[in-house]
């Protein structure tokens, strides 16, 4: 038996639209030769930033951020339209598309107060600190409840070159993927959310 042939199914030809399929938007660059946006987070930046100042670069959305215990960093999804009000922790936020000085990409998601919520000085001081960055190279420094920005020295950066960037929505795939965005209640952060029973509510693979 061990002998025996293991038999396999017959090859089909791959045309050029399944290869083409496998491949990122060119305009994202190569990874090699340019800064590789293939992986790029979402939260505030760190370091001293730009931000982009095309409101195609910057849209309004409602966003749940997720703080698993014992973690450091937060964790942002988008919700889907057929998921929006939903989520009471969710909420109106705008991404703002940040660069920092090497050319690399980070996705701010700035909060907002939902109805009837007041805002704060947290969210206030951050969006302003956005604004600023439009401008200048500024780095975030947290002092009490409120962020101020901290500006760069001259001669730190010249201003980048936002035309190099994919467009907004690429750069949206490519921070939230797939798992980052909440379209139904199937979504495991849903589930752990509202404490959906394995098997339950979803045909999911939890049975």
């Amino acid at each position: 038996m061990a002998d025996e042939t293991i038999p396999f199914k017959k090859k089909t030809a791959t045309s050029n639209d399944d290869l083409d399929s496998l491949w990122l938007d060119p305009g994202l660059g190569d990874g090699i030769v340019s800064v590789s946006n293939h992986i790029i987070p979402v939260a505030k930046p760190r370091d001293f930033f730009r931000v982009h100042p095309d409101p195609a670069y910057r849209r309004r959305t409602e966003i749940y951020t997720h703080k698993p215990e014992g973690a450091i960093d937060e964790q942002h999804y988008i919700l889907a339209p057929e998921m929006r009000g939903r989520i009471p922790e969710a909420r109106p936020s705008t991404i703002a598309t940040c660069i920092y000085r090497d050319g690399s990409v980070r996705l701010w998601p700035l909060s907002f107060p939902r109805d009837g919520e007041r805002d704060n000085d947290a969210w206030i001081s951050a969006r302003a600190a956005a604004r600023i960055a439009m401008d200048k190279w500024v780095k975030l420094v947290w002092v009490r409840r409120a962020y101020q920005t901290r500006e760069a020295l001259p001669g730190y950066a010249p201003d980048p070159d936002f035309s190099k960037l994919p467009p907004f929505n690429d750069l949206i795939r490519l921070g939230f993927k797939e798992h980052g965005i909440i379209h139904d209640e199937k979504h495991p952060i849903y589930r752990e959310l509202f404490g959906v029973a394995p098997g339950k509510g979803a045909d999911d693979g939890d049975l």
